[in-house]
């Protein structure tokens, strides 16, 4: 591939990926205002969506297909860029899938009694969607300045790891931030 159908493929994986994040954000905040459903209800659909994202990760873990093209091209690019890292990051990925999965499952049973509704206000999911969009963004553009500027598969010894390192602090920072940020929210409510 040459540098410009490069940088073609990836703005389109950034606006793809953009557009679907908002899309289900959207989704989620319009299905909470339609259907009453429970916070254990929640924490269950996504629990559910995390476990089939697994499955399929395992599944097809050194497959490239994808039923996006655009996702399916930037998989066979990034698998001949990176070689055995590729395979080691789809299974990486597959177990987080399968953690995030769990951690939902519990949450399921520890809010099974609760019976609160789910409410989503309006400003604190724009902050959300908005803090969720630029920490994607970010990784994804970190990621794509790595893969694209190496010069050989030796350049990735170890990416996978310093990648998921920088992941769980990005993580537990914006955990943090949330955290700070709701609170201040509730407050500014009473």
């Amino acid at each position: 591939m040459t540098v410009s159908e490069i940088k073609n493929l990836r703005i389109r994986q950034l606006l793809f990926l953009n557009v679907v994040l908002l899309f289900f954000l959207a989704a989620a905040y319009m299905l909470t205002r339609l259907i009453d459903f429970t916070i254990s209800q929640m924490f269950l659909f996504i629990g559910i969506a995390a476990l089939i994202q697994s499955i399929v990760g395992w599944t097809k873990r050194n497959s490239a297909k994808s039923i996006i093209p655009v996702m399916e091209q930037i998989a066979i690019y990034e698998k001949e860029k990176m070689g055995s890292e590729w395979e080691k990051q789809r299974k990486v990925s597959s177990q987080w899938s399968l953690f995030m999965s769990i951690m939902m499952f519990l949450n399921t049973y520890v809010q099974r009694d609760n019976g609160e509704m789910m409410k989503l206000d309006l400003p604190y999911l724009f902050f959300l969607a908005a803090g969720i969009l630029v920490i994607i963004n970010i990784g994804l553009i970190v990621h794509i300045r790595k893969v694209d500027g190496a010069q050989s598969k030796s350049d990735f010894k170890g990416f996978t790891l310093k990648q998921n390192l920088m992941a769980i602090v990005i993580g537990v920072l914006f955990g943090i931030i949330i955290f700070i940020f709701t609170i201040a929210y509730v407050r500014s409510l009473f």
